[in-house]
């Protein structure tokens, strides 16, 4: 059960982590354009 938590928590964190590069890289596509 412990596995399977910290399998959760990784797959939490690398999704945020995801989630967070496509913001930034949003971001700066955005700030050249405009």
């Amino acid at each position: 059960m412990a596995g399977a938590l910290r399998k959760t928590l990784w797959f939490i964190a690398l999704w945020f982590l995801g989630v967070g590069t496509l913001a930034v890289v949003a971001l700066l596509i955005r700030a050249m354009i405009f």
